[in-house]
């Protein structure tokens, strides 16, 4: 998690991460020798008895399609604050789901510049199934079950929480820095189109708030087609707990009030480094990218796996949306530039988190 902005201490990230309990990490063995154990790991949300809820390639870092680990004993949810000291609670996995159109057909995959069809990154979305219902610590709902919050456009310009046990810095993510602590970090929703869930990080500078006086609507900052639609009053200035996710927050939640509790609103993807000369690097400048829960055949994956209610509806306005992972502890980071014909998308310095 990147800390919150230089003008907070990395404290305020870990005792507002304190109370969020049901998030936790995901860790999957990988290989194992005398020496070591290789892990990918990422962040998911207990979001029923039974489920957590994370992103498909922090299952499927190849972003074939595929499971990657058969072999369901290597898998754990881990929940704690502090998982370097140790985890409160250890939960094994029965099942595992990729949601069915992280692959599928070739009008849910997109081409990558050097050719090859990767999946749509709007179905960046796995379900773990435990082995037994957990109920020493409550789950928190998805957005889908509130209908406040079915229509995209009412996300617009709301306080999200992202949750995750990912690199930290301030307030720029650090690759050597990752503790095993919980962080959390607040942010503003700037845009909720086309399945995706994004906001920036703003800067503490007054000069760069000067200059770019209009915030996320100045300009379109990812390159994307057609122009995203953006909440009128985003500010460059930041909040006080601003902050945004970096490698290992992958599948952690974004959290928004709803009847003055929390819900699940999307997941933890990538992020885009605008900066970025090299190697991307999460840190102010970066868009930071959900996958939204707000998507019919997302509802109907949720439905199937008994997470929502098969009979939730689906806003109109509602639409299609986007997207490795790690050994020893620490994600392996790539960066990627993609595009796709079929959503009229362009994406440019991605990092897959």
């Amino acid at each position: 998690m990147v800390v919150i902005n230089d003008k907070t201490k990395d404290s305020a990230s870990i005792k507002l991460a304190e109370p969020i309990d049901p998030v936790g990490r995901v860790e999957i063995i990988t290989a194992t020798t005398a020496d070591y154990q290789e892990l990918n790991i990422g962040t998911g949300t207990l979001v029923a008895p039974n489920k957590v809820l994370t992103a498909a390639h922090v299952i499927d870092p190849n972003l074939d399609g595929i499971i990657e680990v058969k072999d369901l004993s290597q898998y754990s949810f881990e929940l704690g604050d502090n998982l370097d000291v140790g985890s409160d609670h250890s939960l094994k996995i029965d099942q595992v789901s990729l949601h069915p159109s992280w692959k599928a057909v070739k009008a849910n995959r997109v081409s990558s510049d050097d050719g090859q069809d990767i999946p749509n990154p709007r179905y960046d979305l796995a379900v773990l199934t435990l082995s037994s219902d957990f109920t020493e610590v409550a789950p928190v709902e998805v957005s889908p079950d509130v209908p406040k919050l079915l229509d995209n456009a009412s996300l617009l310009g709301k306080k999200g929480t992202l949750i995750g046990y990912g690199d930290y810095g301030n307030p720029t993510a650090d690759p050597d820095n990752s503790d095993g602590l919980r962080r959390a970090a607040e942010n503003i929703i700037d845009s909720a189109d086309h399945g995706l869930i994004r906001f920036d990080y703003d800067s503490t500078d007054p000069l760069i708030q000067k200059n770019n006086d209009q915030g996320f609507n100045s300009p379109n900052l990812d390159g994307s087609f057609p122009e995203l639609t953006s909440v009128p009053e985003s500010s460059p200035k930041p909040i006080s707990l601003e902050g945004g996710i970096a490698p290992g927050d992958s599948g952690g939640p974004l959290l928004v009030e709803s009847d003055s509790e929390p819900v699940v609103v999307g997941v933890a993807s990538e992020f885009i480094d605008l900066e970025s000369s090299g190697l991307p690097v999460s840190g102010y400048g970066s868009i930071y990218v959900y996958a939204s829960l707000n998507d019919p055949q997302t509802i109907k994956f949720l439905s199937t796996e008994n997470i929502i209610s098969s009979d939730t509806k689906v806003a109109a306005t509602s639409a299609l949306g986007h997207s490795t992972e790690v050994i020893k502890t620490s994600l392996t980071e790539t960066t990627e530039a993609f595009a796709t014909q079929d959503d009229e998308f362009i994406y440019q310095s991605n990092e897959f988190i």
